[in-house]
Parts: structure tokens; C-alpha cells; sequence
């Protein structure tokens, strides 16, 4: 059972429901613009700490292997965490992806000939995510971090 089960939804006029399904598409698509500037800064971020580590290290490498095993240790962890922050912008993402959808069907968007003969308004495709590639450059990142730790030691 959901939290909605067994309310009655509010009676509205066309006019109403047009401007719901409305306001629930700029609501949605305002949030997809704010979780994509979101899951660039949180990447960003993490990449600018791997390269300045790097360098870092490059410049500066480490003699006690304690210490170069701790900062390998929290750069994982916050690469970790980085990506669970990313995977959870990923699933919310889908949920208002569905939700947009949901309106543009509701619109009659997906439905042929309903506004233009012969064709939808909407084309029909494959949603494309780009997390996967975002885990993928922080694993590179952190497997690189640590091919500069090794290469480094005297």
C-alpha cells in the first residue's frame, strides 16, 4: 500500500488539471536542470581533489607507506561516497524522467496523429543515463591516484 491509497483526489475543471499537469512539468524539468548541475559540481569536485592530490604526491612523494595508505584510503571514501551521492541523483532522476513522461502522455504527447497527422509529438526512445560513466571516472580516477602513489616511491 502507498501513502496515497483510499484519498479521493480534489474535483477540478479542465482548465484545472491543464494547469496542474502544467505546473508538475516546469516543477520537474526545473528539477532535472538542478540535479544535472548538481551531479557536475559533485563530479567536478571530486575529480579537482584527485588531480590536486596527484600532483601533490607527484611533487611531493611520500616515504612512510602509513600515511600514503591513509590518504588512498580517504580518497576512496570520499570517492565512494561521491558516487553514492550519484547514484542516488541517478534514481531521482529516473523518478521525475517518469513523471515528465507521465504528463506528456497525459497531454497526449506519445499519441499519434492527436495533434500532428501521421506523427506524435513526442518520438519515442530510450532514456540515456550518464552515471554509470560518472562512477566509471572515479574509479579510473582513483586507480590513477594510486599508479601515481606507487610510481612516485623512492
Amino acid at each position: 500500500m502507498t501513502d496515497y491509497e483510499g484519498y479521493e483526489p480534489i474535483k477540478l475543471e479542465p482548465e484545472q488539471k491543464f494547469e496542474a499537469l502544467r505546473m508538475r512539468y516546469e516543477d520537474h524539468v526545473e528539477l532535472l536542470r538542478v540535479m544535472t548541475g548538481l551531479d557536475f559540481r559533485i563530479f567536478g569536485g571530486a575529480m579537482t581533489i584527485q588531480l590536486a592530490v596527484g600532483a601533490w604526491l607527484a611533487a611531493s612523494p611520500l616515504t612512510e607507506r602509513w600515511a600514503l595508505g591513509g590518504i588512498l584510503l580517504l580518497d576512496a571514501a570520499l570517492l565512494f561516497f561521491a558516487a553514492v551521492l550519484l547514484r542516488h541523483n541517478r534514481l531521482r532522476r529516473k523518478e521525475a524522467i517518469d513523471t515528465l513522461k507521465n504528463v506528456m502522455a497525459a497531454l497526449g504527447f506519445y499519441r499519434m496523429d492527436f495533434y500532428l497527422k501521421g506523427t506524435a509529438i513526442n518520438a519515442s526512445g530510450k532514456t540515456r543515463f550518464w552515471g554509470p560513466w560518472y562512477t566509471l571516472g572515479l574509479v579510473v580516477a582513483l586507480l590513477g591516484l594510486a599508479a601515481v602513489s606507487i610510481a612516485t616511491q623512492p
